[in-house]
């Protein structure tokens, strides 16, 4: 069954002059229903909330690989987060030093969680599991250096609250399917985006991760594989983009 559409300020918030919300809502639910059956279900994360910020903290600019390899390296090396808290600095950028800007990360992650644990007691993070959204949301957007991908990405994958994060893959994958306008920022991408989706947090983690896989493997930031995407006949780029110009080059050569 069709959710309702949930309304934002203004169609020209999307980049576009006129546009029907409701064709855009409907287009992002094929394009979720497509890329669902293309690379199959996701599991969801096992992380807690705590992980799952320090997760997204250190994958800020850094591929997938050397992430979970940090990750496991401040467990293995530290055994917990209250010792990688009270470590020295200079070990904890040591042990992240195959992330992007490990000198920054190190006592980005440090402040916070000491910040965590003279308001909680503990680096215990479950309780946000059980605030509403909204509260949820606004008591992580309180520290410095966490913004709404952070706040969407452990909101989502590890307390399954129906909120977007927009990485870059979802941001230029969302924008060549005409999803959003070309001029769309990512941060506006997320309220834009989201406003499309059905306000549940199954169709958002599908929407998300068939975004992020598709981003990775077929759609790429150069030369995207149009040749392999199940998606041409609803995409602006395709459209506009990549078969004019088919169309020329073969012209070209009769």
């Amino acid at each position: 069954m069709k959710q309702p559409v949930k309304r934002v300020r203004n169609p020209a918030d999307y980049g576009y002059p006129t546009q029907d919300l409701a064709a855009l809502a409907e287009k992002a639910r094929i394009v979720t229903q497509r890329l669902t059956e293309l690379y199959g279900p996701a599991d969801w994360s096992t992380k807690d909330p705590m992980g799952m910020l320090v997760d997204i903290i250190l994958s800020h600019r850094t591929k997938d690989a050397q992430t979970a390899a940090a990750y496991a390296n401040l467990l293995k090396r530290f055994g917990s987060w209250e010792a990688v808290r009270d470590a020295p600095t200079s070990e904890v950028q040591e042990a992240i030093a195959n992330v992007n800007w490990p000198e920054v990360k190190a006592p980005r992650l440090q402040t916070i969680m000491h910040q965590i644990t003279e308001e909680c007691g503990s680096l215990n993070l479950d309780f946000l599991r059980t605030l509403p959204l909204v509260d949820a949301s606004a008591w992580l957007r309180r520290f410095d250096g966490i913004g709404p991908k952070t706040v969407a990405c452990v909101l989502l994958f590890s307390c399954q609250k129906p909120i977007l994060p927009v990485d870059v893959h979802v941001h230029r994958v969302s924008g060549r399917l005409g999803l959003i306008g070309r001029k769309v920022s990512a941060e506006a991408a997320h309220t834009l985006l989201q406003a499309l989706l059905p306000d549940n947090a199954r169709a958002i983690y599908d929407f998300h991760k068939g975004l992020l896989r598709h981003g990775q493997r077929v759609c790429v930031f150069e030369r995207p594989h149009c040749n392999r995407c199940p998606l041409t006949d609803l995409c602006n780029y395709y459209q506009t983009v990549v078969q004019p110009q088919s169309t020329r080059q073969q012209a070209a050569g009769s």
